[in-house]
């Protein structure tokens, strides 16, 4: 089931596209390849997965089965907060979030959603949890995208509930 319906005021503000480095040139030359065409970084002795620089990933729940890639329909429940290193956990104002319910889906690699959600969602397993932190560049830059002021650095809990080929989806 296909949710594109759902979310339609902030979720037609994720579709603004960030600029920034292609997933290529981000993943690092030591990762390990989940899949041939994907370069899948392993995290640092802290936790933390440099994706691109600036764009940071924190796994918080493990997932199973194989990683998106590049193409793949991603279903995530997600939570908004403007980064604040003064806030506990650096989760500053919430912006907002998806409440658990009703999944937002967007193609990864289609440039549907920031350039920080296409990198950083990229390489997740299916039940993962990570904590995204972007920066302005990879997010709405010195535009912003109302409620998000310019220059904001963004965090995102991101869980990824669903994860479907294209090819396995029915037109």
């Amino acid at each position: 089931m296909h949710y594109r319906h759902l979310l339609l005021g902030f979720g037609l503000a994720i579709t603004l596209v960030g600029c920034g480095q292609s997933a290529d040139e981000a993943a690092p030359e030591e990762a390990a390849s989940a899949d041939a065409a994907v370069q899948c970084p392993a995290p640092n002795d802290a936790g933390i997965i440099e994706i691109a620089p600036g764009l940071e990933a924190k796994i918080t729940g493990k997932g199973y089965g194989r990683v998106a890639v590049p193409g793949d329909y991603a279903d995530v429940h997600t939570t908004l907060w403007l980064f604040d290193e003064n806030a506990d956990g650096g989760r500053g104002t919430e912006i907002w979030t998806s409440g658990g319910v009703d999944p937002f889906q967007f193609q990864l690699g289609a440039g549907q959603v920031i350039k920080g959600w296409d990198l950083g969602v990229t390489c997740m397993s299916l039940g993962e949890t990570r904590e995204l932190k972007i920066p302005p560049e990879l997010a709405y830059g010195a535009r912003g995208k109302p409620p998000v002021p310019p220059n904001a650095t963004l965090l995102f809990e991101i869980e990824l509930v669903n994860l479907a080929d294209p090819a396995d989806t029915t037109p």
